[in-house]
């Protein structure tokens, strides 16, 4: 695949500008390093249909696959328009599905960003740039396209499952807490209810013995005495009045038969005393009628009072064995549901499977790219080297060791344009085994500020000769020179 040109109608501070380029070496040359950023942005965005709240214009020509193709984008309009056009045969292809499965060429916009547009190490120091390179070959190795931190990824997935394992932890406690208060209440109720039922045949027992009482021998009884007594009352009234009718009736009689009062005034007192004894035998009556009639009023009210405290006995126990039901039935509901997983333990298991599955996803990624990756950096860090570097190694750690003659070196111990030209070999390497079936553009952005003239020459000879195009955005003109001198054919572009 080829770059053939590109015309920038509209994108950040570019408008109106056309670029030519050639299928082997292009220097684009400009002391403006946010030209060449925006130069950069604007082929991935044409590429890709990238918008990111940013309007542009422009068209793009490229060859891929042996036909020639333009490639229209203009997100100035009302609705965005993008159009895809062979211009050999003529059709109109499908360019709004780049844009919306993040497809262009055969390769994903992680694998763009990554392994064809290569940019210097970032690093103040060797330390620092070694540790970026180490980074990025775990990334590489573990994901294919270092598209995705998995070590980042690891780690917060690692942290989600910790924080819903800490609400596991206060959820099974507070529940824990929740069902031995719900015992508590239970046993209380329990020991309530047995409270109350042990009240309940005590007022049984003195029911009981209320009415197997000699003195008070139940109702009926205090009813018939009571009848009794009202009776003799009566009678007794009765006897009161006929013995003071005959004492007057007498005494008048003998007044008049007699002609003497004295014999009338001794059966008038004798009358008086008669009614005397009389009354007296009637009030005794009278108290004992009262009496019984208080003694017949306390055993109906005790009766009233016993039968009011079992009835509210058997309320109160009605309301006790209800809450009782309920606490049982709410305690049950408890121990069925803490069988049940908690959502956070269902998250938790599913973080659990995508740390599995990430494990076994690098693992297949490792082992189906990882080894080819490795042998493919080792040829080219050979080719750009001209031979210097013979051999490439990494550990099951990632940890990488070059042979430059003297047998392995650690990449700690070596220099850093060494380091410079692994970091190369790799984002190279990358780019031939993510790419599609043809070979891609390489865009490098200052990558080679740190490359001496003939190491420059080397790297820039084999790219070529690897049949990639290569696009090389430098505010340095000194690159420009060697690749002239070193007899490549190059095409200077300069802004």
């Amino acid at each position: 695949m080829k770059i053939k040109q590109i015309e920038i109608r509209n994108f950040g501070n570019i408008s109106n500008q056309t670029l030519t380029f050639s299928k082997d070496i292009n220097v684009l040359y400009t002391e403006k390093e946010q030209t060449r950023k925006e130069i950069q942005a604007f082929i991935e965005s044409m590429l890709f249909g990238r918008t990111d709240d940013v309007l542009y214009a422009g068209v793009i020509w490229f060859e891929s696959g042996g036909n020639n193709y333009r490639l229209t984008r203009d997100l100035y309009r009302e609705e965005a328009y993008s159009e895809l056009l062979c211009e050999e045969s003529g059709e109109l292809l499908d360019a709004d599905r780049i844009s919306e499965d993040k497809m262009a060429l055969g390769i994903s916009e992680a694998v763009y960003e990554n392994a064809i547009c290569i940019a210097p190490l970032k690093g103040n120091t060797g330390a620092e740039i070694v540790r970026e390179v180490q980074k990025q070959m775990t990334g590489f190795q573990s994901t294919g396209d270092c598209s995705v931190d998995l070590g980042k990824t690891s780690q917060r997935i690692k942290m989600a499952r910790k924080g819903y394992q800490v609400q596991v932890e206060r959820r099974k406690k507070a529940d824990q807490t929740a069902k031995e208060k719900l015992l508590s209440q239970i046993k209380q109720i329990r020991h309530e209810i047995h409270d109350l039922e042990e009240q309940k045949i005590q007022l049984g027992v003195q029911e009981t013995t209320f009415r197997m009482n000699e003195e008070s021998n139940g109702y009926y009884f205090l009813d018939e005495k009571i009848g009794s007594l009202e009776t003799r009352k009566q009678i007794q009234i009765a006897a009161m009045c006929a013995t003071a009718f005959l004492a007057i009736a007498g005494a008048v009689f003998l007044v008049m038969e007699v002609q003497t009062v004295i014999p009338a005034i001794f059966a008038g007192i004798i009358g008086i005393l008669l009614f005397m004894t009389e009354l007296s035998f009637e009030m005794r009556t009278v108290r004992e009628l009262e009496k019984r009639k208080r003694m017949k009023a306390r055993w109906l009210a005790r009766q009233n009072r016993l039968e009011g405290g079992k009835n509210s006995l058997d309320e109160e126990m009605r309301e006790k064995r209800m809450e009782l039901s309920n606490l049982t039935v709410e305690l049950r509901e408890m121990e069925e549901y803490a069988y049940l997983p908690l959502m956070e333990e269902v998250e938790i298991d599913a973080l659990n499977l995508a740390m599995s599955t990430i494990g076994k996803l690098s693992d297949e990624i490792y082992y189906q790219k990882g080894n080819r990756l490795v042998r493919t950096m080792s040829e080219i860090l050979r080719g750009i080297t001209g031979g210097v570097c013979s051999e490439l190694t990494v550990d099951d750690e990632f940890h990488i060791s070059v042979d430059a003659g003297e047998g392995l070196v650690s990449i700690e111990n070596l220099r850093l344009i060494m380091v410079e030209q692994i970091y190369l070999a790799m984002r190279l390497a990358a780019g031939e085994l993510l790419g599609s079936a043809e070979r891609l553009p390489v865009i490098f952005d200052e990558m080679f500020c740190a490359f001496d003239p003939e190491r420059l020459k080397d790297a820039v000879s084999w790219i070529v000769q690897a049949d990639r195009q290569v696009i090389l955005s430098t505010s340095r003109k000194q690159e420009i020179e060697v690749i002239k001198k070193s007899g490549l054919a190059v095409k200077e572009i300069s802004l």
